[in-house]
């Protein structure tokens, strides 16, 4: 849910307006409130949630596979492909920001760490976060030698792109389900292969490894004490929060230049959303802690045990209210409106979820990667 709060932009304006906010309309007002909100508060930290859960999820379903004596790698490696195959679908035929094919194949390629103690988890999730934080670095320092003209290429295409080339893309997205594809299976596989390689991949691969040890030291299982909580929550909101404003300072100070804020101010927002995630984790383990019977605990447990219907429904949802095929607002929604639309999307899936899982034991898009993993149909209904 609260990476809908970010994914939002990415469905209803032109690509450039998620990276650089001044690129696409004019950043003033409450649309300037809204954004800074939600860049600071939401951007990549509930990603980095995400990528945690999911690294827990690697050890937790091992685990599970032992005791049922089933051969855990096999299970596990059937999981990845077909979530991958299921990424790959999502991302070429609705939303090319898809996240779930990188997921796939970085849990593919940790899945090798599951059984590692959990210091060595988390230091190695601390080397992966480092080698991405050096690579932007070093191409940001590279800039210099670059060819002629290949800094003003790059800034033209991804950071402040042409009118001409947004109404393009706005054009694009407003078509036809079919034209769309001549836009969305570029910026698709750009995302899958150069960005990957370069960003994605080093981050989510960290944050998994951390997963991986916070699981081990039963976090996720309300096991530590709320001094332990209380230390996350202080980490997070005490050094976290500051370096993502500052970074968000510096960004406007130098007026969005393309080098320093691409290159250089993104790694406090880097660094402090992973900090400020653990910060968001303690607080929530605080609050089931207290009581895991509360309205409150259990409409996010609902909504937690269908994430991947949930995500998946975020985009049908979005992509026929901002594409062409369905009312075709793309462009046409300023980032207040944006926020009412996370708030009606949110109260809808929480009330979906809870319906739906008064009769069915899994998602549906849970049951169906459940059923490719184990090989054959499972029990939907409950008995």
């Amino acid at each position: 849910m609260g990476i809908l709060i970010m994914n939002i932009q990415s469905f209803s304006m032109p690509s450039s307006a998620y990276l650089n906010p001044t690129s696409y309309e004019r950043l003033e007002g409450n649309d300037l409130y809204v954004w800074f909100l939600s860049h600071v508060f939401a951007d990549q930290k509930f990603m980095a949630i995400f990528s945690m859960l999911f690294g827990a999820s690697l050890v937790m379903l091992s685990q599970k596979a032992r005791k049922e004596q089933i051969r855990s790698s096999g299970l596990q490696y059937r999981r990845f492909i077909f979530l991958g195959l299921i990424g790959i679908l999502h991302a070429y035929l609705l939303w090319a920001g898809d996240i779930l094919l990188p997921y796939a194949i970085c849990g593919l390629l940790m899945f090798i760490f599951r059984s590692k103690k959990s210091r060595v988890q988390a230091r190695a999730g601390v080397i992966f976060l480092l080698i991405g934080s050096a690579i932007s670095l070093i191409i940001g320092y590279s800039v210099p030698l670059w060819e002629p003209g290949e800094y003003e290429a790059t800034k033209t295409e991804m950071w402040s792109p042409s009118a001409e080339a947004q109404m393009e893309e706005i054009d694009f997205y407003t078509s036809s389900w079919e034209r769309q594809m001549l836009m969305r299976a570029p910026q698709a596989f750009e995302m899958q292969t150069t960005i990957f390689v370069y960003s994605t991949f080093w981050r989510i691969a960290g944050c998994m490894l951390i997963g991986m040890a916070l699981y081990k030291r039963r976090v996720f299982k309300l096991k530590q004490s709320s001094k332990y909580y209380l230390k996350m929550i202080g980490y997070g909101f005490g050094i976290g929060l500051p370096l993502v404003v500052a970074g968000t300072i510096l960004d406007f100070n130098y007026d969005w230049g393309f080098r320093y804020s691409f290159f250089y101010f993104s790694q406090l927002n880097y660094w402090g959303s992973i900090l400020l995630a653990l910060g968001y984790i303690g607080l929530i383990m605080l609050i089931c802690k207290s009581s895991t019977r509360s309205y409150f605990a259990k409409r996010m447990a609902e909504v937690g045990r269908m994430a991947l219907s949930i995500y998946l429904i975020q985009t049908i949802i979005c992509t026929y209210i901002f594409y062409g095929h369905g009312l075709g607002l793309f462009g046409d929604i300023d980032r207040s409106l944006q926020a009412v639309f996370v708030l009606g999307i949110w109260a809808f899936q929480i009330a979906f979820s809870s319906i739906w899982l008064n009769y069915f034991r899994f998602g549906p898009f849970e049951w169906v990667w459940r059923s490719l993993t184990y090989g054959k149909a499972q029990p939907l209904f409950k008995t």
